[in-house]
């Protein structure tokens, strides 16, 4: 509300009513501006309000999603002043971003709340809220000594074995192998607490999910997820699966997308793809970094799709480290598809756990028919290109199955990697997955799970994600 050459001031007003005024400024004989009344709302807001005992205006400012970056301090302010506590708020700021570090920055802000409504010691309100902000926002939480937590629990998981709850987890792929279709299965079995793909189970309470895409659109997003429901025979409801379509790096929306979050009692968040998502600075920390600083500030569970790096020697997303080290859980999915086929046949590999704990591959065959999306366990990887993709332990067990009793040379042979890295595997997994023969040189390897007296089982959801 900025002052016009028609504007009656607080002077005119206070004078009509025969009333002292104050104009929250501090005198040249009284006492500076009081301390404001402090408090945080629901969403995480922190409310600074003054209150005028002389001319009972209430000025309040909001600063919202404060949060650090290196040696920056920044969040979103606003500013609201009421003529009383009973008339209307009127907006003197609507939401400006104000790096509390930066004295330009604060310089900025006063000048503008002066241009808008002058005389009100904008300056000194914003160095007192300012103070106590730097009091309440923690770095971090309080000391914990850890042996004082009595029972705690394993890692829980939205959807497992992919989604760890409350954490980032990653899917990579290459470009066109079905990764947003899996995205979408995820957030269904997620937010309708349904088996949409063998195998996954969803052992929380649903919450809806919010998906965040920037390279579809809403119609195409919808028909899968049509698609998917038919497959998997689950009926429509509403209020499940969100879909914001987005332009801007997520650091840029991510105030905006925390009041939705809240909004909407989100409990999982998919990004369609991450490389879009930092504005296509994959490989640039100082964007990797605070995109993930960013999600963590929501407080839900997120699933970031990413496309791989192109190098088939190097593990995770294309870009910089930082995807990898930052992801808690990172899954590989690998397509391969005979051209004219209504069907895809697909494998993820678990490259990285939060409790360094992987999964074994898991294998599907996707049928596309009748306007539906279907998923369909498969027990072995029929894909020669999916299976060169896979660890070189489950190469070894393909082989072994088609050739039995092979030696570690046959098998390294066989596969085509060097009889050392071979040989080092057999010896890694003796016991556990093969089984060698009793002679010094040149022995002979089985699958344990081939022989009838092994008792070995296969991988079973443990008894925390029942």
């Amino acid at each position: 509300m900025g002052a016009t050459k028609d504007s009656v001031g607080i002077e005119e007003i206070a004078g009509a009513l025969g009333l002292d005024h104050g104009n929250g400024m501090p005198s040249k004989n009284g006492d500076t501006i009081p301390t404001p009344e402090y408090d945080v709302n629901a969403t995480g807001e922190h409310l600074f309000t003054w209150k005028d005992e002389v001319t009972k205006e209430v000025f309040r400012i909001e600063v919202a999603h404060p949060e650090r970056s290196g040696m920056d301090f920044w969040c979103v302010l606003s500013v609201k002043y009421r003529q009383s506590a009973h008339s209307d708020s009127l907006s003197i700021m609507p939401g400006k971003r104000w790096n509390l570090t930066s004295t330009s920055s604060t310089t900025q802000q006063v000048q503008s709340l002066n241009r808008r409504m002058p005389e009100r010691g904008w300056e000194a309100r914003l160095v007192q809220a300012e103070e106590l902000l730097r009091e309440h926002v923690q770095t971090g939480d309080d000391l914990l000594d850890l042996s004082g937590i009595e029972n705690p629990p394993p890692p829980s998981y939205a959807v497992w074995p992919l989604l760890e709850e409350n954490e980032h987890n990653i899917i990579g792929a290459n470009g066109g192998s079905t990764k947003s279709i899996l995205a979408m299965a995820l957030a269904i079995s997620y937010s309708y607490e349904a088996d949409v793909v063998p195998g996954f189970t969803s052992p929380q309470e649903g919450r809806p999910t919010l998906y965040l895409d920037y390279e579809s659109s809403s119609n195409t997003q919808a028909y899968r997820r049509r698609m998917l429901l038919e497959g998997a025979g689950i009926a429509e409801q509403a209020g499940k699966v969100f879909y914001k379509r987005m332009y801007s790096p997520i650091v840029d929306a991510a105030s905006e997308l925390y009041d939705i979050i809240n909004s909407r009692n989100i409990g999982l968040v998919v990004i369609d793809s991450g490389s879009r998502a930092v504005g296509g600075e994959t490989s640039t920390e100082n964007m990797v970094i605070p995109y993930f600083n960013a999600c963590a500030s929501w407080g839900t569970t997120v699933l970031t799709v990413v496309h791989k790096a192109k190098s088939a020697e190097s593990l995770g997303p294309a870009g910089v480290a930082q995807w990898w080290n930052q992801a808690r859980n990172y899954w590989e999915l690998v397509k391969d598809q005979t051209p004219g086929q209504p069907e895809v046949y697909v494998s993820l590999r678990h490259d990285k756990a939060n409790d360094e704990s992987l999964h074994e591959a898991m294998s599907y065959r996707l049928e596309f028919a009748n306007d539906m999306i279907k998923y369909h366990k498969e027990d072995v990887i029929v894909s020669d290109n999916i299976l060169s993709e896979m660890h070189v332990s489950l190469q070894m067990a393909a082989y072994i199955d088609e050739f039995p009793s092979s030696t570690t040379k046959e098998t390294a042979i066989g596969i085509g990697k060097s009889e050392k890295h071979v040989g080092n595997e057999f010896r890694k997994g003796e016991g556990k997955l093969f089984y060698g023969t009793a002679e010094a040189r040149n022995r002979r390897w089985t699958n344990i799970k081939k022989r009838p007296d092994s008792g070995a089982a296969q991988q079973e959801l443990p008894h925390w994600a029942r």
